[in-house]
């Protein structure tokens, strides 16, 4: 964490092995690029469970025929599908 906060970023502690889920696709914690704080509450905002339904939502979304997908697209329907409030 030290090191991390040295290099100029805000360190999130994610919990423990068993609690990873919450930064799995599908999830608040993944590819949403949230600030410190809202990644922090996006992940005890996860729901069991729930991420292979977001998952596949955010698939169908960034996989329509002939649509040109960039980084932005990507964070933009993950945050629009994981909404965390």
């Amino acid at each position: 964490m030290d090191l991390v906060d040295a290099v100029g970023f805000d360190p999130v502690d994610g919990g423990t092995l068993a609690e990873s889920w919450r930064q799995q696709p599908g999830t608040p914690g993944y590819c949403c690029d949230h600030d410190a704080e809202t990644l922090r509450r996006g992940l005890t905002q996860a729901v069991p469970g729930r991420a292979p339904q977001n998952r596949d939502e955010i698939t169908r979304a960034l996989t329509t025929p002939g649509r040109a997908v960039g980084l932005q697209d990507v964070v933009a329907v993950n945050r629009a599908v994981n909404a965390v409030s």
